[in-house]
């Protein structure tokens, strides 16, 4: 078994905006936020060291608000400081081809995360478009709060990619609408990748989230990825039996000094790795393989007066048992 110890490094710039706070009624009021998280960290593993960067971004939202309608334009950027070639934090996972295995290092200094277009209506709700956190995120975010090894355990970045392709993370080119009725939160997304799947679109997932006190939240969701009917029946892939899906139920408990929230997911078809395919003429391959999984995720923060302390537990179960070539 590896043996391995990160120290984390981080720095913060609080957000700040630029606006008129007091504007005539015909007039459009401006608001500019910039922010800044730039981390790292000292992974030691494998009896060697390495500087790896820790999700490090920058990034910036424009809202343009005239009477009751705001009209958002929204852009963030990975910073890749070190050229480490691992990384213990999977939300620094780059886009990538949903069954396809990038076994390459990127070494971009900079990588596109959130580029997104909206109209809020207020009491009529929001919708927004392109590459933002998906509706299944709106759950599985409750526990994807550590500074290292987040989101291990809830299917949202597949296959080390940041789950753009299918939907469940950073979902690309993406429509989703977003609601609140009273203690309600609503959320439904639809993908429009543009793929050949003889579909009108490429995936869809929805949302709910009740807020049952100030301090307790509860909330489930799903979402599901629409692949081509001809490479399902085709089984060209390892162990993909039909879509993709991914349902996932969640938990959170803020209180004034701690904060203790829960998810657990299921999946279906939903994610892939690397596999090694030995041939009768003694040769060997790496093709795709698919599998079903279970996951559990814990966070808990206790905040003392001047810092805090997590904990946590990441459970994620394969199950290759519908696995055969």
């Amino acid at each position: 078994m590896n043996k391995f110890l990160v120290l984390v490094i981080g720095l913060t710039l609080n957000s700040w905006s630029l606006y008129a706070q007091s504007q005539p009624q015909d007039s459009i009021e401006i608001k500019f936020t910039p922010y800044a998280n730039l981390r790292g960290h000292l992974a030691v593993y494998d009896k060697k060291s390495q500087l790896q960067d820790n999700a490090s971004r920058i990034g910036a939202t424009l809202s343009l608000r005239k009477n009751q309608v705001t009209y958002i334009a929204a852009t963030e950027l990975h910073i890749n400081l070190f050229q480490g070639g691992e990384s213990f934090n999977l939300d620094a996972s780059g886009p990538g081809k949903f069954l396809e295995v990038s076994t390459t290092n990127n070494t971009q200094t900079f990588k596109n995360r959130l580029g997104y277009l909206g109209v809020d209506f207020e009491k009529y709700g929001r919708f927004t478009f392109g590459k933002q956190w998906s509706v299944y995120y709106d759950i599985t975010s409750y526990t994807d709060r550590f500074s290292i090894f987040g989101g291990r355990a809830s299917a949202t970045f597949i296959g080390r990619t940041d789950g753009g392709e299918n939907g469940t993370g950073r979902a690309a080119q993406s429509m989703i609408y977003r609601n609140t009725f009273g203690r309600f939160l609503f959320g439904a997304q639809a993908l429009a990748l543009g793929s050949n799947n003889s579909k009108f679109i490429d995936g869809y997932g929805f949302s709910g989230q009740y807020h049952v006190t100030e301090e307790i939240s509860i909330g489930a969701a799903m979402n599901k990825t629409l692949l081509s009917d001809h490479l399902i029946n085709s089984r060209q892939v390892i162990g993909l039996h039909g879509q993709p899906s991914y349902y996932a139920a969640g938990i959170k408990y803020q209180g004034r000094n701690l904060t203790l929230n829960a998810v657990g997911i299921i999946e279906k078809n939903g994610d892939f790795t690397k596999g090694i395919l030995h041939h009768m003429d003694q040769t060997t391959s790496s093709p795709t393989v698919v599998f079903d999984a279970k996951g559990l995720e814990i966070f808990s923060r206790y905040t003392f007066n001047k810092f805090g302390i997590n904990a946590g537990y990441n459970l994620y179960i394969p199950n290759g048992s519908s696995i055969h070539t």
